[in-house]
C-alpha cells in the first residue's frame, strides 16, 4: 500500500473515529425531558375554546354552533376536532407513514378520546382527584395541559417511558367493550400503526439533546408549526407553532450517573456556559448574543487550560519551527537517507541529538492530540447539551441547530437564518485553513533562510506527509463544522483564532531567542 493511500485510509478512520466517539457523551435527557419533547410532536387532534364556537352556515345566512362541549354539563369549554396532516407533526407523520404501507388509521373518534383521557389527567394533576369538569375553564384546562400534558407519554420509574400512553390505550379498549362509551373496537388503533407511530414518534426526538439545565424552565423551540391557525392566548404553542418544553434541572450527582467523562468534563463545561448566558441576559444582553458570548468565553477557558497542561508539549512543538533552519541543514547533509541506510541512521542521531540539545520532543504534537480529543469530545457533548442554546436565536441561527440542516431547510433562507449559518461556515473554515496551515507556512520560510544542495527525497517526503495529515484534519473539522450544532462553528471558530494568536506569539518568542543565540 503506498504512502499516500495509507494517509488517506487513515484520515478516513479519524473521521469515523471522530464520529463514533461523538457518541460516547450521553444524552442529559431525563425521562420527563423526552416525555415533554414527545407531546410537544404530538398534544392531540383537539383544539379548546372558551365557549361556544359559531360559524354562519353558507346556505341559510345563519351562525350555528360548529364546536361541542369537552364534558357534559360544561358549556365553557368547547372543541374542535383537526388532526394534522403535515409530517412535521408525530401524528401527521405517522398517518402518512400508514397511508403509504396500507396500514389502518385510527378514526377520529379514538383521536378525541385519547385527548379526552389526558386533559382529565392533567386536570387532576393540576387541581387534585376531586376535581369537578363542569366547572372547569378554557384556562384551566389549558394550563392543566400545559403543565400535565407530558404526562400522556411519561410512565412511573426513572427511565420508562411510553408506559402512560400504553395504559391510556389500554383504557380505551376497556371502553370500547361497553357500547354506550361512544368509541368501538373499530375506532382503535392496530398493533401495526402502534408500532410506527412509536417509530415515527422516537425518531422525530432522538435528535434533540439539549437538556442539561441549571434551573428548571422552559427551553427550546420544539414540535409541529401549523402557524397562524393557533391562537394568541393559547400558552401551550407560540405564534410560530414551535413550543418551548419543560426541561429538568440537572445536578453534578446526575452527571456522574451518566458516566466518567460526563461527570468529569461534559457537565462542569455545560454548567459553565449555562451560567454564562444566564449572566450575560441578567446583564442585558440579547439572548443570542448572550449565548453567542457564552461559546467565546468557554472557548477562552477550555482553550487555555489546555494550554497550560499541554504548555511543554505546545511550546516543543514551536520550538521545532524555531530551529527548522538547523534542521533543513542536516537534511541537506543526508539527501538519500530515504534510501540508504546508513545515510538514515546518521541523519536520526543528528536529529535526535539536535532535539536533545534544544529539549524538544518530536512527538509533542501527537501528546497534544491525545489530550485535545477527548477534550473535543466533551465539549461536543457540553454544546449539544446545553439547554439554554437551544432557546433564542443571533440573527436568527439557533445555535442547537446544524449549519448543514440550516441551509438546506426550507424557508431558512428568506428568515436569514441560512445567511447566518453561511457566514458562519465561511468564518470557521478559513480561520481554520489559517490556524492549521501558518505552521506549515513559517515553517517554509524557515527553510528558504538555508541555501538547498538540491533535491532531498527524504525531506520532501517527510513534508508530503505532514502536508497530508494537515490536510485531513482540516477537511475532517471542517466537515464536522459542517454537520455538527452551530455552536460548535462558533468554538471552533473561536479556537482557530486563539490558535493563530498562540502561534504568532510562541514564534516571536522562539525566534528572540534564537536570535539571541546567534542563530
Amino acid at each position: 500500500m503506498k504512502k499516500r493511500t495509507k494517509l488517506t485510509f487513515a484520515g478516513i478512520v479519524t473521521v469515523g473515529a471522530a464520529i463514533l466517539l461523538s457518541g460516547c457523551t450521553a444524552s442529559f435527557c431525563s425521562k420527563d425531558d423526552k416525555a415533554h419533547i414527545l407531546y410537544a410532536f404530538d398534544y392531540g387532534v383537539t383544539d379548546y375554546y372558551d365557549g361556544p364556537v359559531k360559524k354562519k352556515n353558507e346556505e341559510t345566512g345563519i351562525e350555528e354552533v360548529v364546536s361541542k362541549p369537552v364534558f357534559e354539563g360544561n358549556d365553557s369549554l368547547h372543541y374542535l376536532i383537526q388532526v394534522p396532516t403535515s409530517t412535521s407533526s408525530g401524528l401527521g407523520k405517522t398517518n402518512s407513514d400508514a397511508a403509504k404501507t396500507y396500514i389502518g388509521v385510527p378514526t377520529n373518534t379514538y383521536f378525541l378520546e385519547m385527548d379526552k383521557l389526558v386533559l382529565k389527567a392533567a386536570l387532576r394533576a393540576d387541581k387534585g382527584d376531586s376535581v369537578d369538569f363542569t366547572t372547569v375553564t378554557y384556562t384551566d384546562a389549558l394550563n392543566a395541559l400545559d403543565k400535565y400534558g407530558y404526562l400522556k407519554y411519561a410512565g412511573e420509574g426513572e427511565n420508562k417511558l411510553w408506559n402512560n400512553w400504553d395504559l391510556l390505550n389500554q383504557d380505551l379498549r376497556d371502553m370500547a367493550n361497553d357500547p354506550s362509551s361512544g368509541i368501538a373496537l373499530d375506532d382503535l388503533p392496530t398493533n401495526d400503526w402502534i408500532k410506527l407511530y412509536k417509530k415515527d414518534m422516537n425518531s422525530l426526538t432522538t435528535s434533540y439533546r439539549s437538556c442539561i439545565a441549571i434551573s428548571e424552565d422552559k427551553y427550546g423551540y420544539y414540535g409541529y408549526a401549523k402557524g397562524a391557525q393557533y391562537r394568541n392566548d393559547d400558552p401551550i404553542r407560540a405564534d410560530n407553532g414551535k413550543i418551548e418544553v419543560t426541561i429538568q434541572a440537572k445536578d453534578w450527582g446526575y452527571a456522574w450517573k451518566k458516566g466518567f467523562l460526563e461527570g468529569l468534563l461534559v457537565f462542569p463545561i455545560a454548567w459553565l456556559t449555562e451560567t454564562f448566558v444566564s449572566g450575560f441576559k441578567s446583564a442585558g444582553v440579547v439572548g443570542g448574543l448572550a449565548q453567542l458570548l457564552a461559546i467565546f468565553a468557554i472557548t477562552f477557558i477550555v482553550r487555555s487550560l489546555m494550554l497550560l497542561v499541554t504548555f511543554k508539549q505546545t511550546s516543543s512543538n514551536a520550538k521545532m519551527q524555531a530551529i527548522q533552519p538547523e534542521i533543513t541543514k542536516i537534511q541537506n547533509k543526508y539527501p538519500n537517507a530515504n534510501k540508504n541506510t546508513y545515510e538514515k541512521q546518521q541523519m536520526a542521531a543528528e536529529m535526535n541529538k539536535l532535539y536533545k540539545k534544544n529539549k524538544i520532543n518530536p512527538l509533542g504534537s501527537l501528546l497534544v492530540m491525545i489530550v485535545q480529543f477527548p477534550v473535543f469530545i466533551c465539549v461536543w457533548g457540553a454544546l449539544q447539551g446545553c439547554a439554554s442554546l437551544s432557546t433564542d436565536a443571533f440573527l436568527n441561527l439557533h445555535l442547537s441547530d446544524s449549519i448543514s440542516g440550516v441551509l438546506f431547510g426550507s424557508g431558512n433562507w428568506a428568515n436569514g437564518s441560512a445567511i447566518t449559518a453561511l457566514v458562519l461556515f465561511l468564518l470557521m473554515s478559513g480561520a481554520q485553513v489559517i490556524a492549521m496551515l501558518l505552521p506549515q507556512w513559517i515553517q517554509k520560510k524557515k527553510r528558504k533562510q538555508v541555501a538547498s544542495l538540491g533535491k532531498n527525497p527524504a525531506q520532501n517526503d517527510q513534508q508530503s506527509k505532514m502536508k497530508m495529515f494537515t490536510y485531513i484534519m482540516m477537511a475532517m473539522i471542517i466537515f464536522m463544522g459542517f454537520t455538527l450544532p452551530s455552536a460548535m462553528g462558533v468554538y471552533w471558530f473561536v479556537g482557530a483564532l486563539f490558535s493563530i494568536v498562540q502561534t504568532l506569539i510562541f514564534e516571536k518568542v522562539n525566534s528572540a531567542k534564537a536570535k539571541k543565540k546567534g542563530r
